[in-house]
C-alpha cells in the first residue's frame, strides 16, 4: 500500500459518512474499512485523524485503539482527534472497525449538530472516509425509555436477537451482506458541523483488554440473580459480559451510582444516569457496552436461566496520573486520597461538577478544581485552559462568563463568574501555575467588560440576577455581603493584572468601586462580625471579606471566632472558610474546623468525596477536590505565585506535625518535608525549580522562640533544624 501525498487541506480527500439517514436520533452504526499489505511489511507509523458527531470507538485488527473518541463539542467548536495505529498493523489483510453513536439530543455536557457524521483520514495508509467504508445500522438498538438524566445521550436498550451475525465483525475476513457502502454526506468543511479544530486535551486512556472480575452473586426467587462486580475505586467504566441464555431474557446493567438523589432543596428528587437493558439471543451472548458509566461497582441483574461466563469492564479516564506525592497524618492522608480520586473522576472533556448526575462545568466548581488540578495532576493543565477557552468563546457579544459550557443551556450565575475572576479563582490559578501571559493580553478588555455588568449603588454593588442568583448549596447566605466581597476581589485581581500588562484604562473605575464596597462592608461591622441581615452571621460572607483583605488586624480575633462557630457553608464554600482562617493567622482553627466537618467523610469507605458532608446527593463532587490544596497549601503552608516563579513555604505546626509533599510545577519539581517533635524540628526543602523560593519562619507558628525571618532557598536540598 503506497502512502499518498499529504493533502494541503485537513480532511481534503475525506467526506463525512454515515448510514442512509444521518438525522435519526440515537443512531448507532458500525463502519468497516479493509485493506491489505500483501507480503509487505506494514509501516511502523500510521497517523490518523478522525471526528464524529457524537462519539466513536475504534478497533484495528481486533485491538481497541480509541475509546470514546470525539471530544464533547460546544456551540462554538467541534474537534478532531489524532492518533497513531501503526503498531496494530500486520502483514496481509487488515481492518478498521468503528462503532459510532449519534445522540441527537443535548444535555448539560454537550450540544449536538443537526445530523450525524464520521470523518477520517490516514495519509500514511492512503485511507479516507468515503463510500469505500461499509456501514451497518445495528437494529438491535431499540428505542430507549425516557429518563430525567441531566446529560446527553440515552439509555441503551439492546435486543441481541436483532443484531444479526456480527460477532466476528472485528476480523478482517468477516463478511455480512447487510454491510453496504457508507453514504457520503458532505465534503469538509460542511455547513452543519463546520470547521474542526485539534482536540486540545489528550485522547482518553483505557484498559487495552476487558478486566475480568469474579462477581459477588445473590439470588432472589422472584427477581433472579444479581452479580456485583466491585471496582477498585469509583471510576468510569464500560461494561463487558459473556453469558448464555434461552433468548428474550432481560439483563440490566447499572452501577451503585446509577440513581443519584438531589440535594439542598431538591432532596426528594432522584436522577437516573444512563443504564443498559440487554435482551438475550439463544446460546452465546457477548456484549461490550460503549457508554461510560460511573460508580464503585457494576451491577448485572438477570433471570436465573441465564448462565454467566465472564463479567468485566474497561476503565476509561483522562490520560494522566498523579504528579503530587503527599503524606501527613492518617486523617489527612485518607481525605487527600479520596479528593485525588474525586478530581480524576471529574476530568474528561472538561472538569464536570459530578460524573454521576450533571456532568456540567460550573464556573465556581471549576475554579476550585483548577487549583487542585495544578497541584495533583500537572499533566492535565491543558484541561484548565480548555475551560477558559470555552468560557471566553461563549462570552462573545455580551461579555458574560457562562457556566455549563459546553452544554445546551449556558447559565449566567454572577457569583460563579466572580469566583472565577477573583484572587483565588480560575483565572488566578491559571496565572499562578502557568507562565502563559498571552491569554490575559488577549482577553483583558473582555474581563473588564464583564465586571462592568454590575451597577454600583451608594452602598456597594447591586446584586445582579443573571440567569440565576446562587451563592452556595446550604442556607442562610448573606447574599449582599458575599457578592460585594467577591466583586471586590475580582476588581482587585483584574486591576493587578492590568498593572502587569500595562493596561490602566479601568484603574480609576476599579478604585472607585473598590472604595465604595470597602466603605459599605465597613458599615456592616457590628462589633462581633460582618452582617447585612441584622444580627445573624454568615461564615461564608465573613470568609470572603477576609479573603478580599478587608478585615483590619484589630478584628481578626472576632472574625476568626465567627468562622469557627458558624457552619452555614456547604463543601462548595468550605474551602473559603478554611482559607480565610489561615489568612487571619489561625491555621490551628482551620485544621480543627476541617477535621470536624470532614469527620464522617474521613471514616467512610467511599473512595470519593460527595456533594454534602453527610452523604446526601452525589458521591463524587469536583469541588471537594479543595481538600487537595487545603492539605498541601493551607496546612502545608506552600504558596505558589506567578507561574510558579515565586514559591513561599511558611510552616505552621499547629496544623500539621509531620508533613511531606512533592509537587511538579511549571518551574520544576519542589519537595517539602517537615518533622516536628517537642524538642526538635527538621525541615528539608528540595528546590529544583527555576523560580525564587523562600522559607518564612514565624515563631508563633512553629512554637519556638526564634527570630522571624525569610530565608531565600538555594537550588537543591535545603536543610534546617530548629
Amino acid at each position: 500500500m503506497e502512502k499518498n501525498e499529504e493533502p494541503s487541506v485537513l480532511f481534503g480527500k475525506s467526506k463525512w459518512i454515515w448510514a442512509a439517514d444521518a438525522t435519526k436520533k440515537n443512531s448507532n452504526i458500525i463502519l468497516r474499512r479493509t485493506f491489505s499489505f500483501g507480503q509487505d511489511r506494514p509501516p511502523s507509523r500510521a497517523v490518523c485523524r478522525a471526528a464524529c458527531e457524537t462519539h466513536y470507538y475504534m478497533f484495528v485488527n481486533g485491538n481497541a485503539v480509541v475509546w470514546e473518541g470525539g471530544l464533547n463539542r460546544t456551540a462554538k467548536s467541534a474537534y478532531y482527534d489524532e492518533f497513531d495505529i501503526g503498531k496494530y498493523l500486520v502483514k496481509g489483510d487488515n481492518v478498521i472497525v468503528v462503532h459510532c453513536s449519534y445522540f441527537g439530543n443535548e444535555g448539560r455536557d454537550l450540544v449536538c449538530a443537526e445530523r450525524a457524521g464520521f470523518i477520517f483520514e490516514c495519509n500514511d495508509l492512503n485511507i479516507y472516509s468515503d463510500s469505500s467504508f461499509t456501514v451497518y445500522e445495528n437494529p438491535a438498538f431499540k428505542a430507549p425509555r425516557t429518563t430525567n438524566c441531566c446529560y446527553a445521550g440515552y439509555d441503551v436498550n439492546y435486543d441481541a436477537s436483532l443484531e444479526g451475525p456480527i460477532q466476528n465483525v472485528l476480523n478482517p475476513t468477516f463478511n455480512f451482506s447487510q454491510f453496504t457502502p457508507a453514504t457520503e454526506l458532505d465534503v469538509y468543511p460542511d455547513s452543519v458541523i463546520g470547521a474542526l479544530v485539534p482536540r486540545p486535551v489528550p485522547m482518553f486512556k483505557f484498559s487495552a483488554q476487558p478486566v475480568f472480575v469474579k462477581a459477588k452473586k445473590s439470588t432472589d426467587q422472584f427477581d433472579g440473580d444479581t452479580y456485583i462486580v466491585n471496582l477498585p475505586r469509583e471510576m468510569r467504566v464500560t461494561p463487558y459480559m459473556e453469558v448464555t441464555g434461552n433468548g428474550q431474557e432481560k439483563i440490566t446493567i447499572t452501577t451503585d451510582r446509577t440513581e443519584c438523589m438531589g440535594c439542598f432543596g431538591d432532596e426528594n428528587s432522584a436522577y437516573r444516569a444512563h443504564s443498559v437493558t440487554y435482551i438475550t439471543k439463544p446460546t452465546l451472548n457477548i456484549y461490550e457496552g460503549m457508554m461510560p458509566m460511573t460508580g464503585n461497582s457494576l451491577i448485572f441483574s438477570m433471570p436465573r436461566t441465564v448462565k454467566v461466563m465472564k463479567l468485566g469492564y474497561r476503565e476509561i479516564g483522562y490520560n494522566t496520573a498523579p504528579t503530587c506525592e503527599f503524606e501527613a497524618d492518617d486523617k489527612l492522608n485518607a481525605l487527600f486520597g479520596k479528593a485525588l480520586n474525586t478530581l480524576y473522576c471529574s476530568m474528561g472533556s472538561t472538569v464536570v461538577d459530578s460524573p454521576e448526575r450533571d456532568r456540567a462545568m460550573w464556573l465556581g466548581d471549576a475554579s476550585i478544581a483548577a487549583r487542585a488540578l495544578y497541584l495533583a495532576y500537572a499533566d492535565a493543565a491543558p484541561l484548565v485552559k480548555k475551560i477558559i477557552d470555552d468560557v471566553i468563546a461563549y462570552a462573545d457579544g455580551d461579555s458574560v462568563l457562562y457556566s455549563c459550557v459546553p452544554g445546551n443551556i449556558p447559565v449566567d450565575i454572577p457569583s460563579h463568574g466572580l469566583v472565577a475572576l477573583g484572587e483565588y479563582g480560575l483565572f488566578a490559578q491559571y496565572k499562578n501555575f502557568t507562565q502563559d501571559k498571552a491569554l490575559f493580553r488577549a482577553e483583558f478588555e473582555r474581563l473588564c467588560e464583564y465586571l462592568m455588568l454590575w451597577e454600583m449603588t451608594e452602598h456597594g454593588v447591586a446584586l445582579r440576577d443573571g440567569t440565576r442568583r446562587w451563592y452556595d448549596n446550604l442556607y442562610n447566605a448573606d447574599e449582599t455581603l458575599i457578592e460585594n466581597a467577591l466583586y471586590y476581589s475580582a476588581c482587585k485581581f483584574v486591576k493587578g493584572l492590568g498593572a502587569e500588562l500595562g493596561e490602566h484604562d479601568y484603574d480609576e473605575t476599579f478604585d472607585d468601586r473598590m472604595d465604595n464596597i470597602a466603605d459599605f462592608i465597613e458599615s456592616t461591622w457590628d462589633g462581633l462580625g460582618y452582617t447585612s441581615t441584622g444580627g445573624s452571621y454568615d461564615d461564608r460572607a465573613n470568609a470572603f471579606i477576609a479573603l478580599a483583605g478587608l478585615v483590619p488586624s484589630e478584628r481578626t480575633a472576632e472574625v476568626a471566632r465567627v468562622l469557627s462557630a458558624v457552619t452555614n457553608a456547604s463543601p462548595y464554600t468550605e474551602w473559603a472558610v478554611i482559607q480565610a482562617l489561615a489568612v487571619l493567622g489561625r491555621r490551628d482553627l482551620a485544621r480543627k474546623r476541617f477535621d470536624s466537618r470532614y469527620a464522617l467523610a474521613a471514616d467512610s469507605e467511599s473512595t470519593t468525596l460527595g456533594e454534602d458532608f453527610n452523604g446526601f446527593g452525589t458521591g463524587c463532587q469536583s469541588y471537594q477536590s479543595a481538600v487537595i490544596f487545603e492539605a498541601v497549601q493551607i496546612f502545608g503552608g506552600i504558596e505558589v505565585k506567578d507561574g510558579a516563579s515565586k514559591i513561599t513555604v511558611t510552616p505552621d505546626f499547629s496544623a500539621v506535625k509531620d508533613f511531606q509533599t512533592r509537587l511538579r510545577l511549571a518551574s520544576g519539581e519542589f519537595e517539602v518535608r517537615y518533622k516536628y517533635s517537642p524538642s526538635r524540628i527538621d525541615i528539608v526543602i528540595d528546590n529544583r525549580t527555576d523560580g525564587k523560593a523562600e522559607l518564612v519562619v514565624c515563631p508563633e507558628l512553629i512554637g519556638r522562640n526564634v527570630e522571624r525571618r525569610a530565608i531565600t532557598l538555594n537550588k537543591g536540598k535545603n536543610k534546617f533544624t530548629i
